[in-house]
């Protein structure tokens, strides 16, 4: 059984509270995900201007 197999085997004997609260967590864990990416994202632009400066 994969990992993913017995996770899915987890949520299905969850409460319906309890799958709600899971929800909650993944929703709040991907814009977490998100903010992050586009930190990095403005860091590495950021980097990159920078080494263009002094390139010249």
């Amino acid at each position: 059984m994969t990992t993913l197999l017995e996770i899915e085997s987890a949520i299905e004997k969850l409460s319906l509270r309890d799958v709600q609260e899971l929800v909650q967590w993944l929703e709040e864990n991907q814009m977490m995900i998100n903010a992050s990416e586009e930190i990095f994202s403005m860091l590495d632009e950021e980097e990159s201007q920078a080494r263009s400066r002094t390139a010249q």
